[in-house]
Formats: C-alpha cells, sequence, structure tokens
C-alpha cells in the first residue's frame, strides 16, 4: 500500500471515529436529559406522596368529625323522639271504629261518648274483674280526649275508616285498657256495615318508633313485635325471652345483632 494510500485510510477513520464521538456525545446528552427528567418526576412523585398523606390526614380528620357529627344528631333525634314519646304516654290509637253521624271535628264528645262505651269501659270492666284496678272510672273521668286522624287524601272505597286518638287521663288506664283489649266488644253488625271490622287498639307511637315497630314485624328474623310505655320489644323465632329496642334510630341489623 502506497503512503498516499495509507493516509486516506486514516483520515477516513478518523473521521469514523469522529462521528462516532459526536453520536455517543448525542447519546450521552439524551441519557442527561433522561436522567433530569427522572429526577423531576422523583421530585414530582415526593411531592405527590406528600400531598396525598397530608390530604390522607385531612380526610381522617373530616371522617372523625363527620362520625362526632352523626353521633350528636342522632343523640338529639333520640331526645326529641323521646320527649315525643312522653308527651304521648297516656295516649292510645283506636283503628277500624266506623264513623258515624254527629261526629265533628270542633266537637269530640259525641266521638268520645261512644268509644268509652263501646271500647274504654268493657275493658275497665274486664280490669276491675281481673283485679287491675279498683273502680271503672266514669268517661269524664278516664277520656282527657278523643279525635280522628283524617288524612289529607280522599279515601278510597272500601278503605276504613280513619283512625281515632284517644288521650286517657292516667297512664294507669291506658294500661288497663290495653291489658284487656281482647275482651272489647266487637263490632255490631250496623257497624260492620258502615265499614267497621275487628277493633285494634295500641299505643300512640312516634312516627319513627311505629315506622321502626312496622319493619321489624316484616323481618323474617323476628316472631312477635310489641310496643310497652313507649318501649319496642320483640321475640326471635327459637330463641327463649325477649330483646328491647334500645334506640328507634339504630338500623336494623344493629338491632337484630344486639342481646338481650
Amino acid at each position: 500500500m502506497s503512503r498516499e494510500d495509507y493516509i486516506v485510510n486514516q483520515l477516513k477513520k478518523l473521521d469514523s471515529l469522529e462521528a462516532l464521538s459526536t453520536k455517543i456525545d448525542g447519546i450521552a446528552s439524551s441519557l442527561s436529559t433522561l436522567t433530569s427528567t427522572v429526577d423531576a418526576l422523583k421530585t414530582s412523585v415526593d411531592t405527590n406522596t406528600t400531598d396525598i398523606a397530608a390530604n390522607a390526614a385531612d380526610i381522617a380528620e373530616l371522617k372523625e368529625e363527620m362520625s362526632k357529627y352523626k353521633a350528636e344528631v342522632k343523640s338529639l333525634k333520640t331526645s326529641h323522639n323521646m320527649r315525643e314519646q312522653r308527651l304521648r304516654s297516656s295516649t292510645v290509637r283506636l283503628f277500624n271504629f266506623a264513623t258515624a253521624a254527629g261526629e265533628s271535628i270542633d266537637n269530640y264528645k259525641p266521638l268520645a261518648a261512644r268509644v268509652y262505651d263501646r271500647i274504654i269501659k268493657p275493658a275497665l270492666v274486664a280490669a276491675k274483674a281481673a283485679g287491675d284496678i279498683n273502680t271503672v272510672s266514669q268517661q269524664q273521668n278516664c277520656i282527657e280526649a278523643c279525635f280522628r286522624v283524617f288524612s289529607p287524601r280522599e279515601p278510597a272505597p272500601g278503605a276504613p275508616p280513619p283512625p281515632i286518638i284517644i288521650r286517657l287521663t292516667t297512664n294507669a288506664i291506658k294500661f288497663a285498657v290495653l291489658k284487656n283489649r281482647k275482651q272489647i266488644a266487637t263490632p255490631t253488625e250496623s257497624e260492620r256495615l258502615a265499614g267497621a271490622r275487628r277493633y285494634i287498639i295500641v299505643e300512640d307511637l312516634t312516627p319513627e318508633a311505629h315506622s321502626l315497630l312496622k319493619a321489624l314485624q316484616r323481618d323474617s328474623r323476628t316472631e312477635k313485635v310489641w310496643s310497652l310505655n313507649g318501649a319496642i320489644h320483640f321475640s326471635r323465632p327459637g330463641v327463649s325471652g325477649f330483646f328491647k329496642v334500645k334506640n328507634v334510630f339504630d338500623s336494623i341489623e344493629d338491632i337484630l345483632g344486639s342481646k338481650k
């Protein structure tokens, strides 16, 4: 090989090395850029992790505050329900008692007289015979008020008569009536024709307590459900004894999972 050819080959190799060096520099620059990007992403991830941790702490605090708020609301609702139930302590509701001529929203006395003769007095007579009370009180001494609860909607044809609220003068009379309610008279033929069926007389519960009582009655995990002095009790199939609902605002699951 001549000297000139040798020099040309060396120059070509040098050009190739310079091109390779340029590529290496480009790759190094890209790696540097990528490293900077990765570092920036790491910083961003660290910042986001810190923000997430801070947000998680805020969320936990908010959940705790919400839990306290719910407990306070439940406590207030429970207190209000208990006060309202105490106001109903001597009150009962009567269902399926037929309407009659002379009834008026402004004058409850004709209705009270019929309720006393057909419902209250027979129960009190049975209570005296059983030794629950000493005397059978007259109407004016046992019925404080008596009125129907009319629905704002027009009743459907054949619907039962509106229920009746009966405010009795004492709790003792109320308990005597409820204990001996099976002894009250059955509807007469004319009353049945007028819409009366089997008379039902129960404690007057708050809307919340009444709704819970109905829900428990519909649940297959209960056998019998009743109220006593505003408190709801129930029994379970195959389980001896009975259970008492502690709070009418507890869920059905919480109640049915409670102990006696």
